[in-house]
């Protein structure tokens, strides 16, 4: 008699030992699926936790602030403080708010910008995720200098390259990290 075959003399059967392997298999699935909810519980309520923060920058545009520098791996405190900055805190009619230099919506993007980016500036949604899509383009472009890719992002990268418009495109970067970095403080 082999040792398996003893162990099972005392009324054990294969039977019986597969049963038992398959409920230990469920009891390993389901700790991880309780698991794996948990986390996700864990990271939704850390989601509302950042979008209610971000509201007093980003007003009505928190949520999708927060998810749209998410999905572009930037910190949402930058990209809310963008917003702020671009409508000066006031975000009633800016959906539809155009500068005077032509700039439109929440987050001001010139019409040539938002046809490179493909989205209709006029959608909220669109303009949004538009400028932190450009955010993001001028990070790599200015090889992860914030300074300078927010001077590019209010002046153009062209002018930043080539050094006009430098005191306008200073003034702005320095009023959007103030902004940033009182937010990141709170």
């Amino acid at each position: 008699m082999t040792r398996l075959s003893t162990a099972f003399a005392g009324g054990f059967s294969y039977a019986s030992l597969g049963l038992v392997i398959l409920l230990g298999a469920h009891c390993a699935i389901a700790q991880q699926a309780s698991q794996a909810e948990a986390a996700k519980r864990a990271e939704i309520l850390a989601h509302a936790a950042q979008v209610k923060r971000l509201t007093k920058l980003a007003g009505p545009y928190a949520q999708q602030v927060v998810a749209d520098a998410r999905s572009f791996n930037l910190q949402p405190q930058l990209v809310a403080s963008v917003l702020y900055v671009e409508n000066g805190g006031d975000f009633a009619g800016s959906a539809h708010r155009i500068s005077q230099a032509g700039a439109i919506g929440p987050m001001q993007l010139m019409p040539v910008t938002a046809r490179l980016l493909s989205v209709n500036p006029y959608k909220p949604r669109q303009n949004i995720q538009g400028g932190v899509r450009f955010l993001k383009r001028m990070l790599h472009r200015f090889h992860g200098n914030t300074q300078l890719a927010l001077m590019a992002y209010d002046e153009g990268p062209t002018a930043v390259a080539e050094g006009t418009r430098y005191v306008q495109a200073l003034a702005y970067a320095k009023k959007v990290v103030q902004v940033w970095q009182s937010s990141s403080s709170d």
